[in-house]
């Protein structure tokens, strides 16, 4: 699943090119999941539970998830962003240390699903897109 999702991320950025707004790599990008056979939900509601010490559950807020795919019985999220990158290989920062990052593994504990792609479409043109799994 994982190998589609990067290749419809690929072909989507060179289809559209750089500079657009991160609604228009998503609804692209939802297009090409369903054409290539996923259920595709944009903008998908999630709650986010608070567990009280006593053990009590209840709901604390909630967030949006950019893409939310099924596919064979296999559910992915996927995080979409327009902005410079987020982390970088020669630096000391790694993709743990990203806000964003966080933020996908927050939405994936949340569903109970495993597979979750941190995508970041950079506003300037780039040879490679930053795709973190």
């Amino acid at each position: 699943m994982i190998d589609v999702i990067k290749d419809i991320v690929a072909y989507t950025y060179v289809t559209l090119g750089a500079g657009h707004e991160e609604a228009i790599y998503r609804d692209a990008m939802s297009i090409e999941l369903q054409d290539r056979g996923f259920t595709v939900k944009t903008e998908a509601p999630i709650s986010i539970l608070y567990k009280t010490k006593k053990g009590k559950e209840m709901i604390a807020g909630s967030g949006k998830i950019d893409l939310y795919g099924a596919k064979s019985g296999k559910y992915a999220t996927i995080e979409l962003k327009t902005v410079s990158k987020t982390f970088k290989e020669n630096t000391k920062k790694t993709k743990e240390d990203t806000k964003d990052y966080h933020q996908l593994n927050k939405y994936l504990k949340a569903l109970c699903v495993k597979t979750g792609v941190l995508i970041n479409f950079p506003f300037r043109p780039e040879r490679r897109l930053e795709i973190i799994e």
